[in-house]
């Protein structure tokens, strides 16, 4: 009998933590898309993204007691300035590569195949970055250069890996396409989690100094 309570007890105790965990990622989600909002979405994503992947690095560091509104703020205010450096480089790649596009597509004969596989590599690069820079900004020290640096050494030294974080952004937005109200909920926090996990197991392997 006592040890149907206790197992009980502790069925119940786990089925709380989950719904704990879910609160949790759900909450910090909605944090992340009001945030990005009052920075008019296009100042407000990147200090916004950076607080959502600071928050989670301290999840998966084992802070859980953390205050997420107060920590989510801190680096949203602290942050928005070089956040907003990072992310207007990473626009103005954006825009280069679309240039080159067009370009591009207006050649012919071989000089078209030769661009165009030079746009390839490049734009696999770029994925590359995207997929670490955030993890690496809220881990590492370091400048804007720094950090790109960083997110294409990691990325190009652990393929695996980054094949296992390209194809959780694409199934993060595929289930987002899918079923709009789990991307509300979970959809940036989700795929945050999953990304600064597998490179926190990185730079914990690779003994990488880190931000407090």
């Amino acid at each position: 009998m006592e040890g149907n309570i206790l197992e009980s007890a502790g069925w119940t105790s786990g089925v709380l933590r989950i719904c704990d965990w879910i609160s949790k990622f759900a909450y910090i989600n909605l944090l992340w898309i009001f945030f990005t909002l009052i920075g008019f979405i296009i100042f407000g994503i990147a200090p916004s993204t950076v607080a959502l992947f600071s928050i989670v690095r301290k999840w998966i560091m084992g802070e859980h007691n953390i205050s997420i509104f107060s920590s989510f703020w801190n680096v949203y205010k602290s942050e928005f300035k070089k956040a907003n450096i990072l992310w207007g480089t990473l626009l103005c790649i954006i825009g280069f590569m679309y240039i080159d596009l067009v370009l591009i597509n207006s050649m012919q004969g071989i000089l078209h195949y030769i661009f165009l596989t030079c746009f390839v590599i490049m734009t696999f690069i770029f994925s590359i970055v995207l997929i670490y820079i955030f993890p690496v900004y809220v881990h590492l020290e370091g400048s804007i250069l720094q950090y790109y640096k960083s997110a294409i050494l990691l990325g190009t030294s652990f393929p695996f890996r980054t094949f296992t974080m390209i194809l959780a952004v694409v199934t993060g937005i595929l289930i987002g396409l899918i079923f709009p109200g789990v991307a509300l909920l979970f959809f940036g926090s989700g795929v945050a989690f999953v990304l600064m996990y597998l490179s926190y197991s990185i730079f914990a392997s690779m003994n990488l100094s880190t931000n407090s």
